[in-house]
């Protein structure tokens, strides 16, 4: 999950390790373009050996960019270097018998069957660079982020990498004909910095090879699906996440105010790019996504859980929607209780260009859960600085006060985040269009770890994804009803993921896909729940 694309490795060496800006991509006019939201600091381990800020020197030749690449360390080749053509038509396998009798649940065709999508809905797949493309130092790549730390102890929980992953960089063309044979008309997918500026630096050489390889990707996307959504320049995740160790960060900025000081420059910049990308009057839409929820208070009608809500929707989406969608600034509740060396305060001229630079609203509306106040009282932590919840003040739970799940658990893997929540979707999306109104909302991203996948051997066992399926039919029935009955602008839905991926810190054991990968023959399946989102979605697409 969490599509991004991650700051480039001499970008940290070089300069700051915290900012971040939108690449200079012209997408088409029927694009939605996003850049992306939320904090989250992300320290591998305290041992990593990385260079001081500005110890790299600026040498781009080709020397210089293997370098960069010492600092990684060797990586795997992957087994071909040439983009590969499909074989045409790609075949779709026949219909899996019927999970449940028809009495006790219904066919994806037969979900709500007397609501239709909107005309010109949007019904997609996602992916990120990083996650999929492997070839990691082919065609003048230069080293990201995670890169790096995938070598580092701890930093990837089952050791493995992202060097050659999916290898979709060559298999993109499959890829594509696989959606599209599935009858999904749309595919979200970003673009990977260090392939555009492998140098990181303002002045870096631009990769031809990379902008030729992403033009030709986006146009083959639009021409098999009509329709797309690129995701430009992120940090780490679509959440602004910090890769964090000591010295990746320069004097001033610690584990505690990184987080503010990135989506400060994270928001500047998403200003700058709609501002640039308005000023060139190129046709389609642009906008960030928002990752988190606004949350359910764990105690009904208890004061302090309330509170906690407010400043989990305040800390989280709020940080970055209110500034673009409401105010033009930060919640009120942060520039009340951070100090301005802790969270930069916005210009007038900063505050005029955020408000109103998003044209749709972008949620990655994996869950909703319970929200509570800290064990010890609200009023321990707000105003201790030295507290552990400081400064949000609130914990996240994942079951009710008599002790029941908010809904069934992924892997493992993900147990501490993720659960399948649809009874508390609708609720969620109504509150995200109350407090930050717009006339289009996207679920940009939304699917489910089947439990224990990445443990069989047996692909009768890997594509009988009944988990994940169950999680999005029923997400996709709610939204069926959040659009007729609750009359929100929902115009679009993107699954994670297209394929099995590198779920960063979850390593190639996490498997998101609605297509299970063999990473050995790099050979795609659908598996049940990708021909049920295709089922789902020609029953209910307005013809």
């Amino acid at each position: 999950m969490f599509p991004a694309y991650l700051v480039s490795l001499a970008t940290i060496v070089s300069r700051l390790a915290i900012l971040t800006s939108a690449q200079s991509v012209v997408p088409s006019s029927t694009s939605q373009v996003s850049l992306s939201s939320t904090t989250r600091i992300n320290q591998p381990t305290s041992s990593a050996n990385f260079p001081p800020v500005g110890s790299v020197n600026r040498d781009y030749s080709d020397a210089g960019l293997e370098k960069l690449w010492d600092i990684v360390g060797p990586v795997q080749a992957p087994p071909f270097t040439t983009t590969r053509l499909p074989d045409l038509p790609i075949p779709i396998p026949s219909s899996p018998p019927a999970l449940y009798p028809s009495w006790f649940a219904p066919a994806p065709k037969d979900v709500l069957p007397n609501f239709q999508l909107p005309k010109g809905f949007k019904f997609g797949v996602a992916t990120a660079a990083y996650q999929v493309e492997g070839a990691v130092k082919n065609e003048g790549k230069g080293p990201s982020m995670w890169d790096w730390n995938s070598r580092q102890p701890g930093g990837v929980v089952d050791n493995t990498t992202a060097d050659v992953v999916d290898l979709q960089y060559y298999l993109y063309k499959e890829d594509v004909a696989r959606v599209a044979a599935l009858g999904i008309n749309a595919h979200s997918f970003s673009i990977s910095w260090a392939r555009i500026f492998p140098f990181g630096t303002a002045d870096s050489p631009v990769n031809q090879l990379a902008l030729d390889h992403y033009s030709d990707y986006s146009n083959l996307s639009l021409l098999n699906s009509g329709t797309h959504s690129m995701n430009l320049a992120f940090i780490a995740a679509n959440s602004v996440d910090i890769l964090s160790t000591d010295a990746s960060l320069p004097s001033g900025v610690n584990s505690s105010t990184a987080p503010y000081q990135c989506s400060y420059y994270v928001l500047k910049a998403h200003a700058g790019a709609v501002k640039a990308f308005r000023e060139m009057k190129i046709e389609g839409e642009i906008s960030f996504k928002n990752d988190d929820f606004v949350g359910i208070p764990w105690r009904a009608n208890n004061t302090e859980d309330i509170e906690a809500v407010e400043r989990h929707a305040a800390f989280r989406i709020g940080a970055f929607s209110n500034p673009t969608y409401t105010t033009g600034d930060w919640p009120k509740i942060m520039i009340d209780e951070l100090p301005p060396s802790y969270l930069p305060r916005f210009s007038a001229a900063d505050k005029k260009d955020l408000l109103g630079s998003a044209d749709f609203f972008a949620t990655d509306a994996y869950r909703t859960q319970w929200v509570a106040a800290p064990p010890d009282g609200m009023a321990s932590c707000v105003h201790n600085t030295s507290h552990p919840m400081w400064p949000e003040c609130h914990t996240v739970v994942l079951f009710d006060t008599n002790g029941w799940a908010a809904g069934p658990s992924p892997d493992p893997l993900s147990d501490s985040w993720l659960q399948a929540t649809p009874n508390f979707l609708r609720a969620s999306l109504v509150e995200l269009q109350k407090r930050w109104p717009t006339k289009k909302m996207y679920i940009s991203e939304f699917g489910f770890v089947e439990p224990f996948e990445a443990q069989w051997t047996d692909l009768f066992r890997i594509t009988e994804d009944v988990t994940r399926t169950n999680y999005y039919m029923t997400y996709l029935g709610e939204i069926l009803l959040a659009i007729h009955e609750d009359k929100l602008p929902i115009a679009g839905t993107f699954a994670w993921a297209m394929v099995d991926n590198a779920e960063w810190n979850s390593g190639l054991s996490a498997r998101f896909g609605i297509q299970y990968v063999n990473y050995t023959t790099l050979e795609r399946v659908y598996k049940r729940s990708a021909l049920s989102l295709s089922e789902f979605y020609n029953a209910h697409v307005q013809k």
